[in-house]
């Protein structure tokens, strides 16, 4: 076993002995694994490509949590595009413009101002009177 895992192991230097013990526990989960799933199927992987395609599939799951969240910078989100294959439009998304406006559907005498506009007819929308709707229930409407 400890062949196996010596090639390719998660461990790292380290002078404490519980971490030296979770890495130890990580190579042989990451052993077994490769066994179990030799075991199950006909498909014979090399252990570096199994292991890639392992952890790919363990951060698949975060990584698409990830792309939901508004917080998170457009370089991040674009990479997690390209690192998961996922193609995801903008649908119902409201989009912002360089200048700004009066709300069309604001009364004159409110004078809000706009910068954001709608998808569909291009209209200037104020804060107020953006819905927010997910992409399921928009597409639904």
């Amino acid at each position: 076993m400890d062949k196996k895992t010596e090639n390719y192991t998660v461990a790292r230097r380290c002078i404490r002995w519980p971490l030296v013990v979770f890495y130890s526990m990580l190579n042989i989960g990451g052993l077994n694994a490769q066994i179990i799933f030799q075991k199950n199927t006909s498909i014979r992987k090399t252990r570096l490509v199994f292991l890639k395609t392992l952890a790919r599939q363990l951060m698949q799951e975060q990584m698409e949590y990830r792309l939901t969240l508004d917080c998170l910078p457009k370089q991040i989100k674009l990479r997690l595009n390209e690192y998961c294959n996922i193609t995801r439009p903008n649908v119902g998304e409201i989009q912002r413009v360089q200048a700004s406006g009066r709300c069309t559907f604001c009364d004159r005498s409110k004078d809000r101002k706009a910068t954001k506009v709608c998808t569909n007819c291009a209209r200037l929308i104020c804060r107020d009177h953006i819905i927010e709707t997910c992409p399921d229930c928009f597409e639904a409407s």
